[in-house]
């Protein structure tokens, strides 16, 4: 049984929302440790809930910032496999260190036996919550986005990591008072054109790394990862990694060109009722052209091309790297682009002062040793994560 963090109402273990509210359903478990403090972090408030774990608002006991801890479901807690899958967002994320990557900073022991780590606190909204409420993005928007995506994906493939769930509901978006200067056609300029101060800009922080595949040593060689089960979300899927085949750097490719195009038309290319005849569209059928689809939006023909071409169903077909998309990208500006296109790389964020890094305390947890799950559970952790739709939100 679950029960609504905010009318208290009850419902079943199956219900993510509840039906008088919409607000977020929780079990009993995950409420009764608010008001708790788990290492140095004081839990006051449940802000998500998925298949693996449950995020918590939370504030540091000594310096009283807030920071997001995300704590593993108890019933995963004496699990090394869910203990695993679970701390490899965390060390996804602390190995990759970029600033357009959620900061994990901490990790630790929870007090039933389970995991935590801690994240920077997000002040913004999902860019799925901003889809929803505004129909689409307009293009210079959808570009800056997406540029700033293709930067944090450069960074993680640099380092051996594929995201593997790329999709709106892991991209955290808050505003950033404006800096750049910004060129806009107007005919009836003397110029055609006017230039002015863009007031804010959207920045992005990418979420979610808890099915990243990261490479080994001879996997980066070959630049494929092994073949396996079917993870992710099916609007958002490449066609190799819907079939279970072996996948590499250009399956997030694939996906950052759906939510390019979700972004400008609304919706991603291919939807249905059925998560199994997703899939079939996203092996066999070509997405429509975008700016066909929505007429009636700006997309610049060098955005359709981009599009169409991440979202080719042979991966020798697309961008080969992420670097190559993202160079593509700077040219679908349309009616407003920035003086100097692209967004400058911002500093990356300061190292934790500690003896030893986070990704090294966070491998020598991993390697200890605890007892395994049995087959049904580990079929039901799969099928957890695949609803897994946390979010460190304000």
């Amino acid at each position: 049984m679950r029960v609504c963090i905010k009318c208290s109402k009850t419902g079943s273990s199956s219900d993510r929302f509840c039906l008088q509210c919409d607000g977020l359903m929780a079990e009993k478990t995950d409420l009764s440790r608010i008001d708790t403090t788990l290492g140095n972090y004081h839990l006051q408030s449940i802000i998500g809930r998925g298949g693996m774990g449950t995020v918590y608002r939370a504030e540091h006991v000594y310096i009283k910032k807030t920071f997001a801890v995300k704590v593993l479901h108890q019933r995963y807690a004496k699990y090394q496999e869910a203990i695993t899958r679970f701390l490899r967002e965390a060390r996804a994320a602390s190995a990759i260190n970029h600033p357009n990557i959620v900061d994990v900073s901490d990790f630790g022991p929870a007090n039933d036996g389970g995991v935590y780590f801690v994240m920077e606190f997000i002040e913004g909204e999902s860019l799925e919550d901003i889809i929803e409420k505004q129909k689409f993005v307009t293009l210079h928007r959808a570009l800056n986005i997406t540029n700033q995506m293709a930067l944090a994906l450069i960074a993680a493939h640099d380092k051996g990591v594929i995201h593997r769930d790329l999709k709106p509901e892991n991209i955290m978006v808050s505003k950033r008072p404006g800096r750049r200067d910004v060129i806009r056609i107007e005919p009836q300029a003397p110029d055609g054109y006017i230039v002015e101060k863009e007031k804010d800009y959207d920045y992005i922080k990418l979420l979610d790394f808890g099915i990243a595949k990261i490479l080994t040593p001879d996997e980066l060689e070959g630049g494929h990862a092994a073949p396996g089960a079917v993870f992710g979300t099916p609007e958002y899927m490449s066609p190799e990694a819907a079939q279970g085949k072996a996948v590499d750097f250009r399956t997030d490719i694939y996906s950052l060109g759906v939510i390019l195009f979700d972004m400008l038309c609304g919706r991603p290319p291919f939807e249905a009722e059925d998560a199994a005849d997703v899939l079939e569209m996203q092996i066999n059928k070509n997405a429509p052209i975008p700016s066909e689809y929505a007429p009636a939006r700006e997309i610049s023909t060098a955005a359709d091309r981009l599009i169409l071409r991440a979202l080719s169903k042979n991966p020798d077909r697309r961008q080969q790297s992420m670097i190559e998309f993202r160079n593509e990208l700077q040219h679908c500006y349309g009616s407003i682009a920035y003086r100097r296109t692209g967004l400058e790389t911002l500093p990356p964020l300061g190292p934790e002062n500690r003896t030893r890094s986070l990704t090294e305390e966070l491998d020598e947890w991993l390697h200890n040793g605890q007892p395994s799950l049995s087959h049904e559970d580990a079929v039901k952790l799969a099928e957890d994560k695949q609803g897994d739709d946390l979010e460190a939100v304000s």
